[in-house]
């Protein structure tokens, strides 16, 4: 079963009288590509920055891993953002971009204070219930807030005992690391101080090898040759005479103890090692292309790269939630439809979870496991992108997702819809008979028959060529109807058309507020 990690409770967020979200209820599973859909100003990008905590709801809970953070900051949450206009340091290289945040977040340290916080969630839940109650008295108020000021101590103490035992625990395993690297490299330098002599006999030969080459060429031998027939000889005497060896395990030696001391400050920081953020960096980079990148600076970079940058920054220290607000819609159409699939993929590698908030359909239906369709503050639909496109709840679903036409008819049952003067079978049940009911029909989903077997006959009023198709506009009995067809029709032409059970699909028809 999916494990929850982000829940959203009776969410309300109000700026002066305008309510832009509206008692939101909705949870996201680990792992998942969650997209939020909609126009502009229903709410969607409101809704990622509670999230993110760069808003707080003004009522309802935000809960994260099972612990409510509606009052924790920005960076105490296991989360990153990539925002529409990227947010680079234009001063900063696109490695030190990268690696700022492995720098500058803690991400250790705020994983063991959000897990401490979690263990004490219930009962901090449990106070501040009682303490919201009308019924409590106000001895009872002042005892209960002492509770919650006890409790926040006790978990302070918590976190710090906790942090105390984790940099114990990583000092030992850098002691424990290198308590065989270091005294395994002295005793091999020690090895090779005792070379003296050998060092001495290697210079002797070399000498004697140079005066034998001399010899050769004063008596009319060729120097080249001569001396190739002595390089193998000469290159081991060499790398002995200078002790090449020493000198390679005395600088081995020097760069241990160098990451010893390195990795010694990152135990006590609970932070990562100059190494470990180079590796980290250039490993993340890897992943988005941009490989012998990482010394460029930000303003030689095509639009297309600073995004993947931007990317790299958000997910290089491992976040659980990657949010992203429109993050390709200042991209070119042919770049950001690369994007989406590359993001998806991203996704699946890394395993975690992204947020992704679009007024873009193709962009919502290419990338997400689920979709959430927002409109006016309220969600409007959730459900895979298949659901949404081929089962739409209601007018705006069907309208805002691809194109639709909307005929209203009546439930003749069982399974049967009648429209337009015709009766047509369908493949809906949860209506009653002579219920109203909307009916959609996507433009793709008519076939053109011959007029004599039609039971919808109309009069092509345009047709636009989109590629692919051609898209008809045709009158029905008054009605304007779209139709998607490989086929060519004409301007005045009477065209005939059929739609199978399953490409009709029923709606309740909305009451009128």
């Amino acid at each position: 079963m999916a494990k929850k990690i982000i829940e959203l409770k009776n969410i309300v967020k109000a700026y002066g009288d305008n309510v832009v979200v509206k008692g939101m209820n909705l949870y996201v599973n680990d792992n998942e590509f969650m997209t939020f859909l909609g126009p502009s100003g229903c709410g969607k990008s409101t809704t990622l920055r509670m999230i993110g905590g760069f808003e707080g709801p003004d009522s309802g809970e935000i809960i994260l891993n099972g612990e409510v953070v509606n009052n924790l900051p920005p960076y105490q949450r296991p989360i990153n953002t990539v925002f529409q206009r990227y947010a680079l340091f234009p001063h900063l290289s696109i490695f030190d971009n990268v690696a700022f945040g492995l720098r500058n977040y803690n991400r250790i340290f705020e994983e063991l204070k959000s897990n401490v916080r979690r263990r004490h969630e219930a009962e901090r839940k449990e106070i501040q219930r009682k303490l919201n109650s009308k019924s409590v008295t106000k001895e009872e108020k002042i005892e209960l807030k002492a509770e919650l000021r006890a409790l926040k101590v006790k978990i302070d103490e918590e976190i710090y005992n906790e942090k105390q035992k984790l940099i114990e625990h990583r000092l030992e395993e850098v002691e424990k690391k290198y308590e065989k690297i270091i005294p395994e490299l002295e005793a091999l330098i020690e090895i090779e101080w005792n070379k003296d002599d050998e060092v001495k006999n290697a210079k002797k030969r070399i000498n004697e090898i140079n005066e034998l080459i001399e010899e050769a060429v004063a008596g009319g031998a060729s120097r080249s040759k001569t001396i190739k027939k002595y390089e193998a000889e000469l290159k081991q005497l060499k790398s002995v005479a200078v002790w090449a060896e020493l000198d390679r395990l005395e600088a081995e030696l020097k760069q241990a103890h160098k990451d010893k001391a390195d990795e010694i400050r990152s135990a006590k920081s609970l932070m990562m090692t100059k190494k470990q953020i180079n590796e980290a960096v250039l490993q993340a980079l890897k992943l988005v292309k941009l490989e012998g990148f990482e010394h460029r600076k930000i303003d030689t970079l095509s639009g297309g790269q600073q995004q993947r940058v931007a990317i790299t920054r958000a997910v290089v220290n491992r976040p659980k939630i990657l949010l992203l607000d429109e993050p390709l819609a200042a991209l070119d159409l042919k770049l950001r439809q690369n994007m989406q699939y590359e993001l998806k993929e991203m996704q699946r590698k890394l395993g975690i979870t992204f947020i992704f908030v679009t007024h873009d359909q193709e962009e919502a239906l290419t990338m997400s496991d689920t979709v959430v369709v927002m409109n006016n503050g309220y969600i409007q639909q959730i459900g895979t992108p298949e659901d949404i496109y081929n089962e739409p709840k209601n007018r705006f679903v069907a309208n805002f997702i691809g194109e639709s036409n909307i005929i209203r008819g009546e439930y003749v049952g069982p399974k049967k819809v009648k429209f337009m003067g015709q009766e047509f079978e369908c493949v809906d049940e949860n209506f009653t008979v002579g219920e109203e009911c909307d009916v959609v029909i996507r433009p793709e989903d008519f076939d053109r028959v011959p007029l004599d077997v039609a039971k919808l006959v109309g009069t092509v009023e345009s047709v636009v060529f989109k590629g692919v198709h051609f898209e008809i506009c045709a009158i029905i009995n008054g009605m304007e109807f779209v139709i998607h067809d490989y086929e060519v029709a004409h301007v005045g032409d009477k065209i005939g058309l059929s739609v199978d059970p399953y490409e009709i699909h029923l709606m309740k028809v909305e009451k009128e507020s």
